[in-house]
C-alpha cells in the first residue's frame, strides 16, 4: 500500500507516488480547521494497463484524531463520475466537529493506493470551506503565462500559445469531457 499524508490546506501535486517507507522522517502537523462543513476534492490516475469505467485503487482519507488509535473521526473518498484524459474526480463534503474539548486535535489527509503492482497519481488536491470558493491558476515556469485555470468544482480550462506568445487555443475540461472553446489563427506576412 502506498499513502502519504498532507497536512496542508492548499496544495496542487501533481504525478505523485511514493512509497510508504519515505515517510519515516515526516512528522504530523498540528492543524486544524475550525467546526463545520468542508469541500475535499482532487483528481486521480492509476496507471493500469486497461481503462476502467471507475478507478478503485485510489482513495483520499480524511481523519480527526487527537493522539488515539482510531481516529475520532474518519471518512473514505472515492473517485466517482467520468475518466477525463485518464484522470477522475474525487470529491466529497466532510464535516469537521467540535473538538475544543480534545486533548490534541489534528486533521490528517492521506492519499492512500492501493494497488500494489502500480502507481497512482494524485492532483489539485483542494481542502476549503463550504461556503467558500477556491480558483487557482498554473503557470508556465520559464514563459510566466498562464497555462491552465481551475474553477470552483476543480475543473480546468488550458490555454496554449504559439511560438511568439500569442494565445491559439482555449480549452475547456467538463464532466464530459475536454472541448475546445477558443481557436485563433493569425499569420504575418513576409516583407
Amino acid at each position: 500500500m502506498k499513502l502519504f499524508f498532507l497536512l496542508l490546506t492548499l496544495f496542487s501535486l501533481k504525478a505523485f507516488s511514493q512509497p510508504e517507507q519515505v515517510l519515516d522522517g515526516i512528522s504530523e502537523g498540528s492543524f486544524m480547521p475550525v467546526s463545520g462543513k468542508y469541500i475535499v476534492s482532487g483528481w486521480v490516475k492509476e496507471d493500469v494497463s486497461n481503462q476502467p469505467v471507475s478507478y478503485s485503487y485510489s482513495t483520499i482519507t480524511v481523519n480527526i484524531a487527537d493522539g488515539t488509535d482510531p481516529a475520532f473521526y474518519s471518512l473514505a473518498l472515492n473517485p466517482s463520475g467520468a475518466i477525463i484524459d485518464g484522470w477522475q474526480r474525487i470529491a466529497g463534503i466532510i464535516e469537521i466537529p467540535d473538538v475544543t474539548q480534545m486533548g490534541y486535535p489534528h486533521l490528517k489527509i492521506a492519499l492512500v493506493c492501493s494497488n500494489t503492482l502500480a502507481d497512482c497519481y494524485f492532483d489539485d488536491i483542494r481542502f476549503y470551506p463550504y461556503n467558500g470558493n477556491l480558483k487557482s491558476f498554473a503557470y508556465d515556469e520559464d514563459t510566466q503565462r498562464l497555462m491552465a485555470e481551475l474553477d470552483e468544482n476543480n475543473y480546468a480550462t488550458f490555454y496554449e500559445y504559439d511560438l511568439e506568445g500569442g494565445l491559439v487555443r482555449v480549452k475547456k475540461e467538463t464532466e464530459r469531457g475536454v472541448y475546445t472553446i477558443q481557436e485563433t489563427r493569425s499569420n504575418n506576412p513576409k516583407k
